[in-house]
């Protein structure tokens, strides 16, 4: 019996449509060794290889592979159509909103504006799920939530965007650390130090990494890796690193005298806060309700698709 994942058949169908391995992990927003080990996986799956092997050059499906695209095309439009009936029969039964939220948001920008739409709207069932920002994507794509929110500069391919507003970041570091407390500092000396932050391979570590090097801040060194701010600002405190974190996150350690702000001599960091929807499901009444409502108390700069 085969055991095959729709993952697997949904990055299959991508390397087929988009034409190569990073494209289709750019779709995805991962890592392109990913990419291989679901096809390693799938092929092990169906005892075969479904891409001739050409170094170099664009993905030629086997005969094998041919007749998977055809299984896999049909499989993932059922398992389409079985999401949009769940969300028809949970729209017939009661009026609930899911929001996938990137957990910096949650925690420390948009906290205000989630309670106060489910104090405002107590007829909708309010569910709020909190991860990286790669949970939020995908569960938005699959239909698990209706909208998301998370902190990025970029697009998102596939779905609905819109900007609702920006946060700003900041360089942070021990107050013991050598560049605490000078003035003006530049972006040559701030990059010869350690920094500690998200994981690099993560969509916001990569995030992260363009922001520090549009601002002159490169090739810096990661002396340690936290998912969690927790983590992350004990580094900090402990002297391990600098970070580039919200400005919203640090502002409690900073007044305790736990963390301090670096004065960097550059362009100002900040991030997009973007609500993100499917292009391919209309959204609930309640859904539109909510993403009115967090446009509306945030702040609308610019709407994309």
């Amino acid at each position: 019996m085969l055991n095959v994942t729709l993952r697997r058949m949904e990055v299959f169908v991508a390397i087929v449509d988009e034409g190569s391995f990073a494209a289709a992990a750019n779709r995805f927003g991962i890592a392109q060794p990913s990419v291989s080990a679901h096809i390693r996986a799938l092929e092990r799956d169906v005892g075969g290889e479904v891409f001739a092997r050409r170094r170099g050059r664009r993905p030629v499906l086997t005969e094998l592979g041919r007749s998977v695209l055809s299984h896999a095309r049909e499989l993932l439009a059922e398992a389409a159509d079985m999401r949009a009936d769940v969300v028809k029969l949970r729209n017939a039964t009661g009026q609930r909103v899911v929001l996938a939220c990137q957990r910096s948001l949650s925690n420390f920008v948009l906290k205000q504006q989630i309670t106060g739409f489910a104090l405002s709207h107590p007829e909708i069932q309010l569910v709020v799920r909190i991860g990286k920002q790669e949970d939020v994507v995908e569960e938005v794509r699959d239909g698990i939530a209706d909208i998301g929110c998370f902190l990025s500069n970029e697009e998102t391919r596939g779905l609905r965007s819109e900007v609702i507003g920006v946060e700003r970041l900041v360089l942070i570091a021990s107050p013991s650390h050598p560049l605490a407390g000078k003035k003006r500092i530049k972006a040559k000396e701030i990059q010869r130090w350690d920094f500690v932050g998200p994981p690099p391979s993560s969509l916001f570590g990569r995030a992260v990494s363009k922001l520090l090097a549009s601002a002159g801040i490169a090739d810096v060194k990661i002396a340690a890796q936290a998912t969690e701010y927790q983590f992350l600002r004990e580094f900090v405190a402990a002297g391990v690193g600098i970070s580039c974190s919200l400005a919203r996150s640090v502002e409690a350690d900073v007044a305790r005298g736990l963390l301090t702000i670096l004065d960097f001599d550059g362009p100002e960091l900040s991030f997009q806060i973007r609500q993100i929807a499917s292009l391919h499901r209309t959204p609930t009444a309640g859904a539109v309700k909510l993403m009115e409502y967090l446009r509306d108390s945030i702040g609308t700069t610019e709407y994309s698709q």
